[in-house]
């Protein structure tokens, strides 16, 4: 039935994107179905915020940030998992990859008890639900595997 999963992940919260992975693991083992897991670096695209930084600085960053991807992958996920960093508004970059790649199934992270800047929780999931091509699954309440 699934045969490609996109699975958005905030690196930032490894344990949450661990229950989440687990959870498209979980679902794509019974149907030999492909993971990609994507990651949204907030993007420096206002004027303003722009202006104020360097190329230096964003290099760094994006170096950063890809750093830590690899370092989940290596220690979470099965070796033929693929990833993609984007940058940007975190539902719309989800939504444009599960578009190329033509997706069946993203599985998301939805928490109704999120701290103020989870990712992949309440408004994040709801747009990438409203604009997917594909299916959406959304993972509820993984704070009971959250510490």
């Amino acid at each position: 039935m699934f045969k490609k999963i996109l699975v958005p992940i905030d690196v930032d919260r490894p344990v949450a994107a661990k229950a989440v992975y687990n959870g498209a693991a979980a679902i794509a083992k019974p149907f030999g179905a492909e993971i990609r897991l994507i990651s949204v670096m907030p993007g420096f695209g206002m004027p303003i915020v722009g202006s104020f930084i360097s190329e230096r600085v964003r290099k760094e960053a994006l170096e950063h940030f890809r750093d830590e991807l690899v370092s989940f992958v290596k220690n979470n996920c099965d070796e033929s998992v693929k990833f993609h960093i984007r940058s940007g508004k975190h539902y719309e970059e989800v939504v444009k990859l599960a578009k190329k790649w033509e997706a069946d199934l993203i599985v998301v992270y939805h928490n109704r008890y999120r701290e103020i800047n989870e990712v992949f929780s309440h408004t994040c999931a709801k747009n990438v639900y409203r604009d997917a091509p594909c299916s959406v699954l959304r993972l509820r309440n993984l704070r009971d595997h959250i510490i």
